[in-house]
């Protein structure tokens, strides 16, 4: 369509006159719901035929109580215009008279062409649709949204889809052609055809860490030695080098990388370099299976080197409060499995300084030194005076208030949400009763809406139990006594890490550990600081000392 065209279609538009939204009355009109999918290309992407259905009916259906005549579904791509058999129906009944209501999910369901884009303002415009309504969209039939409509028919779906594919298409493109896409390589610097090239100032040096793996050298040798070569990297094209200092990450993810060899991989796009042009690798295809442990091109191991190791457990036992005392820095929290015969039958915990010139770097000191020192201060000082009872009642009674709060609002959400579930279960009903067609019946279970229903008030009846108790947490004396006189016994008892880890941060703020002749080992020094009221508690000797009685 030319300018001229486009300007007298917007003059046209701006002439026709407003419908009032109000005037309609939608409880009289006969709804027609309208889904589709693609089964090919990047709409597959799109919400599936069932989520589409579902949010029709709960957003617009369900919510207004709409009559709902017939349900047009189908899985075909909407690109062409006169291909869609489920469309060309809709559009015969809305003619005919037996619909005069149009629901979709959003207008790119019902058009992606220019045709019947066109087709469906003008059954809008000649008021053959009275009413037309989207969940994902807000549609006022007049002007303004006439011209909203059209131009997210047409334009919007395809810009976004075409920008999708450009850059997808681009990108494998560009990894076909062995080109540079954005994201750099240790030791190559981009040439102007966009190619891979050997870095002057560091392609060697890099080379020379793939040497000392397969010499024997460790992981941390090699980032060691990287560190004390002032190395720089080119991280932009046309940018000046910037230096840059190795992590443990950084040396896992070189000597996984099969770039190195000539194998480029951008996503799930994969090229063999020296095919396209005279790339140089830094080491050679049985080399990098060595250093990786794979013992040939043959093995499942390969598949590992596609992708980061996982996480496996996490190693967070009083991660991030455990200091070197020598640097001042935060310790790294480490796992180690013991194995025997692959199966794992002992978990120990260390924390390792990783701080770069420090003199502890790299050496690691057991968390049961962490845990030794809180439960020989727990030994030591009882929090059992008459003061220490009343300041952990006033600071109780406040978590109890908080407490309070957070389960009136949570139960206050459960209570509004079971209205809206029967709400919602009621009107299903009375939909899938009126349904000619018997095509909701398959996306709808209303015993399981039941079920849902049922739950969600048995979890409203406990929320209102707990929130009656939570007053009744606050201990007597006495029983306080028996708890803060067993802290160290209950901390020596406890099994689960996780149990531990709350447990110990309920006293300490954090560790340090500092020491003895440069090793962590026995005779290291840790020190803490504990966490209010028990820190002022120390400080003004209000506690009962070791086994004594107050």
């Amino acid at each position: 369509m030319d300018e001229l065209s486009k300007q007298q279609q917007l003059l046209e538009m701006l002439k026709s006159g407003d419908q009032d939204d109000a005037d309609i009355d939608r409880q009289t009109l006969r709804y027609a719901l309208y889904v589709r999918k693609s089964t090919t290309g990047d709409e597959k992407q799109a919400s599936s035929i069932e989520d589409q259905i579902r949010d029709c009916v709960d957003r617009v259906i369900a919510e207004q109580n709409l009559n709902l005549v017939d349900t047009y579904q189908e899985s075909f791509s909407a690109k062409v215009a006169d291909t869609r058999e489920e469309f060309k129906r809709l559009i015969k009944d809305i003619h005919s008279g037996r619909i005069n209501g149009l629901i979709a999910w959003h207008p790119d369901r019902l058009s992606r062409n220019t045709k019947e884009a066109g087709t469906i303002i003008d059954l809008v415009d000649r008021g053959l649709i009275k009413d037309l309504q989207f969940a994902t969209f807000t549609f006022e039939n007049n002007p303004a949204g006439k011209m909203l409509l059209g131009i997210t028919f047409v334009m919007a779906k395809q810009y976004s889809e075409h920008l999708s594919e450009s850059v997808g298409r681009g990108n494998r493109r560009a990894v076909e052609d062995g080109d540079f896409i954005g994201k750099f390589k240790h030791g190559y610097t981009i040439d102007s055809d966009r190619h891979f090239q050997p870095d002057p100032e560091s392609f060697t040096k890099v080379k020379h860490m793939f040497e000392m793996i397969l010499n024997g050298k460790s992981q941390k040798d090699v980032r060691l030695w990287i560190n004390d070569q002032n190395y720089k990297v080119y991280k932009r094209q046309g940018a000046d080098s910037v230096p840059h200092i190795w992590s443990k990450d950084d040396v896992s993810e070189l000597i996984r990388d099969p770039h190195y060899v000539g194998v480029h991989r951008w996503g799930k796009n994969l090229v063999t370099l020296n095919e396209l042009y005279d790339f140089e690798p830094m080491l050679s295809v049985d080399d990098f299976l060595k250093i990786n442990k794979i013992d040939s091109l043959n093995s499942s191991k390969i598949l590992a080197i596609k992708s980061p190791k996982g996480d496996g457990v996490k190693a967070n036992f009083l991660r991030s409060i455990v200091y070197c005392g020598h640097c001042d820095k935060s310790l790294t929290s480490m796992l180690i499995d013991k194995k025997k015969d692959d199966v794992i039958f002992e978990s120990r915990y260390y924390y390792k300084c990783e701080t770069v010139g420090c003199i502890m770097e790299g050496k690691s000191a057991k968390a049961k030194y962490v845990i030794d020192a809180a439960q020989s201060f727990l030994s030591d000082h009882f929090f059992v005076t008459k003061n220490n009872y009343d300041v952990f009642i006033r600071n109780a009674k406040l978590q109890i208030k908080q407490s309070q709060h957070k389960m009136d609002s949570a139960i206050a959400k459960l209570k509004a949400d079971i209205i809206n579930k029967e709400r919602s279960y009621e009107r299903i009903k009375k939909l899938l009763e009126e349904d000619e067609t018997g095509k909701l019946k398959v996306h709808y279970d209303l015993d399981q809406t039941l079920d849902e229903l049922k739950q969600m008030k048995e979890r409203c009846t406990k929320a209102i139990a707990m929130r009656k108790d939570i007053p009744n947490a606050l201990p007597a004396f006495e029983e306080y006594l028996k708890l803060f006189k067993s802290t160290s016994d209950i901390l020596g008892k406890i099994r689960d890490m996780k149990q531990m880890d709350a447990f110990i941060r309920t006293f300490f703020s954090n560790f340090t550990i500092t020491a003895s002749n440069n090793s962590f080992a026995k005779g290291s020094q840790v020190s803490y600081k504990l966490n209010e009221p028990y820190e002022g508690f120390v400080k003004s000797n209000d506690f009962v000392l070791g086994a004594g009685d107050e």
